[in-house]
C-alpha cells in the first residue's frame, strides 16, 4: 500500500475526429484553432514541438466536447502542435472500496519520471502509489509497492529502477524487480521518532542529497539534508514550531508548508505563514541563519542553476513579497529568475495567470516547465454541468490560461506546448502541476479533460477525476 497524501499540505462522448486525432505524424488544426507552428529543431527552440510565444490569447477549440483517447494513446494539441500521450484512465479502474481513483503526477517540483525516462510514479487520491511505463502500462501495481510514511518516493538520479522512501525511522532504497520492489534499509535515524520525505522535495541536482524531516522528542522538527554517499547530514535546521498533538511522527508539521533543496544543496524552507518573522515566508537555511527569500505573498517557486552556474530561485517577486526587490518584468508582477545570493533578477514571463513552475536545470538543461490554471467562479475552468461554468471567449480567457510551456531560464525564449484542458477550478488536484523531467526530455501533467461534463459517479472523491499525461519535448 502507498502512503496517504497529505492533502492539508497544499490545503458523454462525440466523435473523436472532431476534437483530436490519434497520432500518426505531423500536426493539424481543427475547428477554431489557430494554426500550430511547424516543429523546430532542439538547437534553436529547445523543443521538437510547440509554438514560440507571440503573446496572443489562444483559446482551445472544442472546449465543451473534447475528450482524449484511451490510456496508452495520444493526440496532437490542435493549437500548439505537441503530441500529448495519455498514461492513465481512472474511470476504467476500480479501488478496493468499489470507487474509481483520480490519478495525479503529484507536484511540480517532484519529478515523477525516472532518470531513463521510461518509468513514471503515479499517485491516486486514496493515497496509493504505483509505477507505469511511458506508454501507460502498469509496471508495479499499488499492492506491490512498499508501505511508506507520508510524503512520496523519490527516483534515483542514475539508476533507472531505484528510488528512495521512508518508513518509520528508516530511509530505504527500493529497486524495481519485475512487477514488485526489493527494499534495502539505508539508515536508521534513532534520534527521531520518525522521518519523512517532504511532499515538495525532489532528489538534489547532483543526485546525492535528499531533504528529510525528523520528529524530535519535544515535537519540534529537524529539517535536514542527507548525503546518500557519505551517509551523513550536511545541513540541519531545528524548527521552533512543533507538531500538533494529532499529527503522527511520520507527518510533516503544519508550520512547514514546503521544503525544497537548492541547486547547491541548501535547505529552502517555505513556512505556512507569510510575514517577516523568523519562521515565516520562504527562508534559505545557510547553516547558521535563515536568509529571507520571500516574506509575504509567497509563491510557487523552484530552484536550479542559471547559465553561468549560479544557484537561482524561479518564482515571482516584487517589493510586496520581499523588501528592496524590484521585479524586472514590465508589469512588475511577472515571473522572474533571481540570484539566490542577491537581489539581481531576470524576467522570464509577464502578465501570467496563476501558475506552477518546475525547474531542475542548468546551462546543459536551461528549460523550466510552467503550467497555468484558473480558479475563477464563475469562469471557463469548471465542468460544463457546473452552474457557474462560462464557455471560453475573448472576454473571459486570459493570456496563457490553461497552457503548458517551456521557458528558457535566461529569459530569451518562451515556447507554448499545449493546453492542459483541465477544469482547474473544480479542485486543487485538477491543476496541471506540470513537471519537467531531470534531463528535460519530458513534461508530465495532470488533467481532468476526459470528463468535460463532470466526473462520473462512484469516484473515490466526488468531483475528482483526473488522469496523467506526458509530452515528449526533446
Amino acid at each position: 500500500m502507498g502512503a496517504r497524501i497529505v492533502l492539508g499540505m497544499f490545503l458523454g462522448r462525440i466523435a473523436l475526429a472532431t476534437a483530436m486525432t490519434l497520432v500518426t505524424a505531423g500536426c493539424f488544426t481543427s475547428g477554431n484553432a489557430q494554426p500550430a507552428a511547424s516543429p523546430r529543431s532542439p538547437e534553436t527552440s529547445g523543443a521538437i514541438c510547440g509554438q514560440s510565444d507571440d503573446k496572443q490569447i489562444r483559446i482551445p477549440p472544442d472546449w465543451t466536447t473534447f475528450k482524449p483517447p484511451a490510456a496508452g494513446q495520444a493526440y496532437v494539441d490542435p493549437v500548439f502542435g505537441c503530441t500529448v500521450k495519455r498514461l492513465t484512465d481512472g474511470g476504467r479502474e476500480m479501488l478496493a472500496d468499489g470507487t474509481h481513483p483520480s490519478f495525479m503526477n503529484f507536484y511540480s517540483t517532484v519529478s515523477p519520471m525516472n532518470a531513463a525516462g521510461a518509468l513514471v510514479f503515479i499517485t491516486s487520491n486514496n493515497g496509493d502509489w504505483h509505477v507505469r511505463d511511458n506508454n501507460g502500462n502498469v509496471v508495479v501495481p499499488a499492492k506491490k509497492m512498499p508501505t511508506m510514511n507520508n510524503g512520496h518516493p523519490v527516483w534515483d538520479a542514475r539508476e533507472g529502477d531505484d528510488f528512495y522512501y521512508a518508513l518509520g525511522k528508516i530511509l530505504y532504497q527500493g529497486a524495481i524487480k519485475g512487477n514488485s520492489v526489493r527494499s534495502t534499509a539505508l539508515h536508521t535515524f534513532k534520534e527521531y521518532r520518525g522521518v519523512v520525505t517532504p511532499d515538495a522535495a525532489d532528489l538534489s541536482q547532483d543526485g546525492d542529497h535528499l531533504a528529510l524531516m525528523g520528529q524530535n522528542p519535544d515535537n519540534t522538527m529537524d529539517v535536514f539534508v542527507w548525503s546518500l554517499s557519505k551517509q551523513t547530514k550536511t545541513s540541519v535546521y531545528t524548527t521552533t514550531c512543533k507538531l500538533d498533538g494529532n499529527i503522527t511522527e511520520t507527518s510533516q508539521p503544519g508550520c512547514v508548508h514546503k521544503l525544497l533543496l537548492t541547486a547547491n544543496n541548501l535547505l529552502s524552507i517555505g513556512f505556512a505563514q507569510n510575514g517577516t518573522g523568523t519562521e515565516q515566508g520562504v527562508r534559505l537555511w545557510d547553516g547558521s541563519a535563515l536568509v529571507h527569500l520571500q516574506d509575504s505573498m509567497t509563491s510557487h517557486y523552484d530552484h536550479g542553476y542559471d547559465m553561468s552556474g549560479n544557484p537561482v530561485i524561479a518564482g515571482r517577486d516584487n517589493p510586496s513579497s520581499l523588501e528592496g526587490f524590484t521585479n524586472p518584468c514590465p508589469s512588475k508582477w511577472g515571473l522572474d529568475i533571481r540570484q539566490q545570493n542577491s537581489l539581481s533578477a531576470t524576467c522570464l514571463l509577464d502578465n501570467q495567470p496563476s501558475w506552477h513552475i518546475s525547474y531542475r536545470g542548468s546551462a546543459s538543461q536551461p528549460w523550466a516547465a510552467i503550467s497555468f490554471f484558473d480558479d475563477r467562479k464563475p469562469g471557463p475552468e469548471l465542468f460544463n454541468d457546473n452552474k457557474q461554468f462560462e464557455a471560453p471567449s475573448s472576454k473571459n480567457w486570459q493570456l496563457y490560461e490553461d497552457e503548458i510551456m517551456l521557458v528558457r531560464i535566461d529569459g530569451t525564449a518562451v515556447y507554448r506546448l499545449a493546453h492542459a484542458r483541465s477544469r482547474s477550478a473544480e479542485s486543487y488536484w485538477a491543476q496541471p502541476h506540470a513537471v519537467i523531467s531531470r534531463d528535460g526530455r519530458y513534461v508530465v501533467f495532470t488533467s481532468n479533460m476526459s470528463y468535460p461534463n463532470g466526473c462520473p459517479t462512484h469516484m473515490h472523491v466526488p468531483n475528482e477525476c483526473s488522469d496523467v499525461y506526458v509530452i515528449k519535448v526533446k
